[in-house]
């Protein structure tokens, strides 16, 4: 006769003991199935975790890196900025030296166009 989860009743009370050792049986074998299945899935976890740890602090790294570099440039265009400005600087100041009539007449006609354009 059958002694499995799906046997009738009625065989389960002829039975008896039989039939109540082989459910206990099977229930400790679930137990553990379970059991195994929990393992598993918590050392999958812990891997998982691990990964995102590493990724994260190598993107982190990366991120920082990034950032200095970003930093060291911006700093080296203003310092290249601040050169040329200087440059032009002296440029123009020397040229108002060497040609004081020309540098006013040009002011002027640049004074005389501005007003032009924003009459209109």
């Amino acid at each position: 006769m059958a002694t499995g989860l799906f046997s009738s009743s009625s065989s389960r009370k002829r039975n008896g003991g039989a039939v109540d050792a082989s459910i206990e049986d099977q229930l400790q074998e679930i137990r553990e199935d379970i059991a195994q299945l929990v393992a598993l899935i918590a050392d999958r976890g812990v891997e998982a975790s691990r990964e995102v740890k590493a990724k994260a602090r190598s993107t982190r790294k990366q991120a920082e890196s990034d950032l200095k570099d970003l930093l060291e440039n911006g700093e080296q265009m203003l310092s290249d900025l601040r050169s040329r400005y200087a440059d032009t600087e002296r440029e123009v100041r020397r040229a108002v030296r060497e040609h004081p009539v020309a540098t006013l007449g040009a002011a002027a006609a640049i004074g005389l166009i501005a007003a032009a354009l924003l009459r209109r």
